[in-house]
C-alpha cells in the first residue's frame, strides 16, 4: 500500500459518518447507549478521536474541555494515517489521565498491563492499529466500527488486563526505575521543553504519560510526537458541535472536494493538518515514527533494556529528540 496524506485519507474515511445517519447501527451490534453516544458524538464533531473522547467524558462526566482539545490532532492516525487510530488513541489518553496519581513501579506496571491490553484488543477487532490499515482493510464500515464498539473494547481490557510475562515485567521494572531516576519522560520532555505562553494544562501532562517508550512501552509510535501532536492541538483546535456543518463536510467528501478538510470547514481541521505536517517533519528527521525503528531496541527483552539505559538513550532521546520537537511544535504555533 503507497503512501497517503492525512488529507487524502481523511476524505476517503469521513464519508462513512454520513453513512451512519441513514445505516444505522443495526447490523453490527452497536446497539447500546456507549454506542449511540459515540455515533451522535461522531455525527456533530466529524473526527473520531474527538468523539471518542467526548464519550468517555460524557459517560464519567469530568469537567473539562482540555482533553477533547488535545486529542482533535490525533484523529486520523497520531502524526497522518500510517499511525495509530483515534479510536485507539483517545482511549489510552483517557485512562492515562484518570490514573494520574500513581508513583510505584508496581502501579505503572498495572497500568501499561491495561494500556497494552487495549491496544491488542482493538488490534484485534479492527484487524491493526493503524489507521491507514483499517480503512483499508475493512472498507467504508471499518471507522465506523472502529469508533461505536470500542468503548466494549476498551472496558473489557480495562477490567481484565493481560497480565504481563516475568521476563517483560523485569525488563519494564528496569526501565521505569531508571526513568525516575534520571527524571526521564519521553513525551514530558516535550512538554517541559514548549515556552510559556502553550500553558501546558495538567490534563495533558496527565495524559500524556501513556505514550511512554512508544506507547505503553510497545516501541511504536514515539511518545515525544505523540505529546508534540498533543501539545499543538491543544493550542490550534476549537470543539466542532454542530450536526449541519458535520453534514456539510461530508458532503464536500462525497463530492471529492479539496477544501473539506480546510480549518473553517471543522473546528479540528487546522489540528489534524498540523498534526500530519509534525509527523512528516518528525519522519524526515529521525527516519520513522516508531521507537523501535529509531533504536532498534524491544523493551520486552531485558539486555535491550539495558542496553537503553547505558547507551545513554535517555539523554538522546531528551535532549536531541524531545528538544527538537518541542521546538518544532513551537515554530508551527
Amino acid at each position: 500500500m503507497g503512501s497517503i496524506t492525512r488529507r487524502d485519507f481523511s476524505r476517503r474515511s469521513l464519508l462513512l459518518a454520513a453513512a451512519i445517519g441513514s445505516g444505522g447501527l443495526i447490523g453490527y451490534g452497536f446497539l447500546n447507549k456507549h454506542s449511540i453516544m459515540a455515533r451522535n458524538n461522531l455525527l456533530r464533531m466529524g473526527h473520531c478521536a474527538p468523539s471518542v473522547m467526548q464519550t468517555l467524558l460524557g459517560i464519567s462526566n469530568p469537567e473539562t474541555n482540555n482533553m477533547i482539545l488535545a486529542s482533535g490532532g490525533m484523529a486520523g492516525g497520531i502524526a497522518g494515517s500510517e499511525t495509530e487510530c483515534g479510536a485507539l488513541t483517545a482511549p489510552l489518553m483517557f485512562l492515562s489521565f484518570t490514573n494520574n496519581n500513581i508513583q510505584g513501579i508496581p502501579e505503572k506496571i498495572e497500568l501499561i498491563e491495561k494500556a497494552r491490553s487495549y491496544y491488542n484488543a482493538f488490534t484485534e477487532l479492527n484487524g491493526s492499529p493503524l489507521c491507514s490499515r483499517i480503512r483499508y482493510s475493512g472498507g467504508q464500515s471499518a471507522c465506523r466500527k472502529a469508533v461505536c464498539r470500542f468503548h466494549r473494547t476498551y472496558r473489557g481490557a480495562v477490567n481484565n488486563p493481560t497480565s504481563l510475562p516475568p521476563e517483560t515485567r523485569k525488563s519494564f521494572s528496569l526501565l521505569l526505575e531508571a526513568f525516575n531516576e534520571n527524571i526521564f519522560h519521553c513525551a514530558h520532555n516535550v512538554l517541559d521543553n514548549l515556552p510559556a505562553n502553550f500553558a501546558v494544562s495538567r490534563e495533558l501532562y496527565d495524559s500524556s504519560w501513556i505514550f511512554i517508550g512508544g506507547i505503553a512501552l510497545l516501541n511504536r509510535t514515539c511518545g515525544a510526537l505523540a505529546a508534540g501532536v498533543m501539545a499543538l492541538s491543544s493550542v490550534t483546535s476549537e470543539i466542532e458541535n454542530s450536526y449541519s456543518r458535520v453534514a456539510r463536510m461530508n458532503r464536500m467528501l462525497k463530492k471529492n472536494d479539496q477544501h473539506a478538510l480546510d480549518e473553517e470547514i471543522n473546528e479540528f481541521n487546522r489540528a489534524i493538518n498540523l498534526s500530519e505536517e509534525l509527523g512528516s517533519w518528525f519522519r524526515n528527521e529521525f527516519g520513522s515514527f516508531t521507537c523501535r525503528d529509531i533504536w532498534g531496541y524491544d523493551f520486552t527483552r531485558y539486555e535491550d533494556a539495558a542496553n537503553f539505559i547505558n547507551g545513554h538513550c535517555m539523554e538522546i532521546c531528551s535532549k536531541n529528540i524531545a528538544g527538537m520537537v518541542a521546538r518544532q511544535v513551537s515554530s508551527m504555533t
